[in-house]
């Protein structure tokens, strides 16, 4: 009895020691400032601020991300704060799990076209039992008399049984709608709760510090870490105008992250940087020729490359502020006693109005005076003259910079982006370029004709690989893929197909034979490619064909001197191209003529 008791006593200590311990607790929200995300990974940035006692303290910050590198946790205090141990876990509790109030619309939604649903199932099974008895008792009112029914009785028994069939099926067929009907709308409204429950489902990163304070102060912690649970991919918009204007090319991305946390208004960097990717550069080692055969099996041991430690500096975020009224200008408008003008993109505004602008938002300002205001703006500026331009476009709004290993997008708007894995897009840069319009054709892979914009020197816009939607003359074509470390000196990019130039090529039988020489045979192909210019303006054709390619001594492949003069041919790959300008209206004629010797018997692929 006595040991029941203590084990009692026991566990109410405990409790007790709990709930003491749980109202001592001291802990600190956080609050998530800045994201920089990689292309794999992300750095996320917290503050929190706590009023500290004199000597030690313990404080616990919440509202971390649950996927973190904890190799990678950097804190900062202030107020000379000195941080004597930490721990990082997650609280698995601390995820809100009361419904929202849209969830709970959604779960009652749910919950009443159940009811619905189980109504309208009851009356199915109704309707077919009715059938079922009406079947039976049918069948058993004309069987029921040795001699049969009457035709009176008869035909009332079969007007009733057709009646009541109709009427049975078609309310069947109408509850069967309305069945399917509920089970769509449940389906729906239970993929849109799932969705909307995910958000109250989380679990928090938790930060346990240990801190001694001179004083009894208020310090400020600043916490940074990395987390994998985050990523971004470039992709472009380019839209052609028309042949004769520049390209305008947008590059966006794709933001999307699954850290356990909805980052909320948060100022937002994408980088180019793949911190997750530090290695070691290889070293070379000595090569040592060895037989095999009788070489002793070992096991091989492998250097692991060590990771680097990483610890990213935040670049610095330009801050604009309004243009200030400097001393002398100020005492020259108290001193006329005039009332300046306020002008914001050229249109006149009242000063709260001009003073309440977000100076993220200010692309420049400046204060006219004097002669200059008045000559500008008439004898009403003559107290000067607040000037402001806005940022106008997302190019106003970001930042590039470059370093030596990667590029760094500055976006001086505060974003939200969701917990929940789903890809947020986001306007980065436009870029204007000249293109060099051409149309192209290899009838022998493909009779279309496309128009091809050829960008030169187009390493200079700072493109990154991405794929890009195209729209040509306001319709879009199609999607392509931009390789930045392709090595070609011309970016090509495919616009469409032209039926307006047509393309044509036929075999020429008279220009064709096969001879037997000796153990050998010789083949001569000949083909005739005619192109039609069908628009009413001077075009840049480039055709192409191509000739086979021997890898053996005794195949035999040469170009005959038909041939039409070429303007290039790529002897590696048997490919000739012609590339001229057509005349509206004009035709031209392209002869490719080649033949091959090899031994008879042979079976090539001709």
């Amino acid at each position: 009895m006595k040991t029941k008791l203590l084990c009692v006593a026991t566990l109410l200590l405990a409790s007790v020691s709990q709930q003491v311990f749980a109202q001592d607790k001291k802990v600190v929200p956080s609050k998530l400032n800045e994201a920089t995300v990689f292309f794999q990974g992300a750095e996320l940035n917290h503050s929190a601020t706590s009023a500290l006692a004199k000597g030690e303290n313990e404080i616990w910050i919440e509202g971390l991300s649950p996927n973190i590198d904890k190799n990678s946790l950097k804190i900062k205090t202030s107020n000379g704060a000195i941080i004597s141990s930490y721990e990082y876990s997650v609280d698995y509790m601390s995820g809100n799990k009361a419904f929202s109030p849209i969830a709970k619309k959604l779960q009652d939604s749910i919950s009443m076209y159940r009811e619905k649903l189980s109504a309208v199932q009851t009356d199915i099974t109704i309707n077919e039992n009715l059938k079922n008895l009406l079947q039976k008792g049918t069948d058993k009112n004309v069987a029921g008399s040795d001699k049969g029914l009457g035709i009176d009785e008869l035909v009332k028994t079969m007007e009733y049984y057709k009646t009541k069939s109709l009427e049975l099926e078609k309310t069947q067929k109408a509850n069967q709608k309305i069945e399917q009907e509920i089970k769509a709308s449940i389906k729906r409204v239970e993929t849109q709760f799932n969705q909307e429950s995910l958000k109250n489902n989380k679990t928090s990163g938790v930060l346990r510090l240990t801190i001694s304070a001179p004083a009894a102060i208020s310090s400020n912690f600043t916490i940074t870490y990395y987390t994998s649970a985050a990523a971004w991919v470039p992709y472009y918009d380019i839209n052609i105008a028309s042949t004769d204007k520049p390209i305008k090319m947008m590059m966006k991305s794709k933001v999307r992250q699954t850290t356990g946390l909805d980052w909320e208004k948060v100022k937002l960097t994408l980088s180019t940087a793949t911190p997750s990717n530090g290695k070691i550069a290889p070293l070379f080692s000595a090569w040592f020729l060895e037989n095999m055969h009788y070489a002793v099996a070992m096991g091989s041991v492998k250097n692991r490359a060590m990771q680097n430690s990483y610890s990213y500096d935040m670049l610095p975020v330009a801050e604009m502020s309004a243009m200030k009224v400097s001393k002398d200008d100020y005492a020259e408008i108290q001193q006329q006693q005039l009332v300046p003008l306020y002008y914001i993109d050229g249109s006149p505004v009242d000063a709260d109005y001009y003073n309440s602008i977000d100076p993220a938002m200010i692309k420049s300002s400046d204060f006219i005076s004097g002669g200059v205001a008045v000559a500008q703006y008439g004898a009403q500026a003559a107290g000067g003259v607040y000037v402001m331009a806005l940022k106008s476009s997302m190019d106003d709004y970001v930042t590039q910079a470059d370093n030596d290993m990667s590029s760094v997008y500055n976006i001086d708007i505060a974003y939200t982006i969701p917990g929940n894995g789903k890809k947020q897009s986001i306007d980065l840069q436009t870029k204007e370029t000249n293109a060099d319009y051409k149309y192209y054709s290899a009838p022998k892979l493909d009779t279309e004709t496309y128009l091809l914009a050829e960008i030169s020197n187009w390493e200079t816009l700072g493109l990154l690989s991405g794929k890009a939607n195209i729209t040509y003359d306001g319709t879009y074509v199609g999607e392509t893929f931009i390789n930045a470390a392709s090595t070609l000196s011309k970016l090509a990019l495919t616009l469409g197909t032209e039926k307006r130039v047509a393309v044509k090529r036929e075999k020429m039988q008279d220009f064709s034979s096969t001879k037997f020489l000796g153990n050998d045979t010789r083949q001569i192909f000949t083909y005739k490619i005619t192109v039609k210019n069908n628009q009413n303006k001077t075009i840049k054709m480039v055709v192409k064909d191509q000739y086979p390619i021997s890898t053996q001594k005794n195949i035999e492949v040469e170009l005959l001197k038909e041939t039409t003069a070429w303007t290039a041919n790529k002897e590696d790959v048997g490919v000739i191209t012609w590339e001229e300008e057509f005349a509206a209206g004009e035709t031209k004629e392209y002869i490719i003529s080649y033949s091959v010797k090899y031994p008879k018997g042979s079976n090539l692929n001709l």
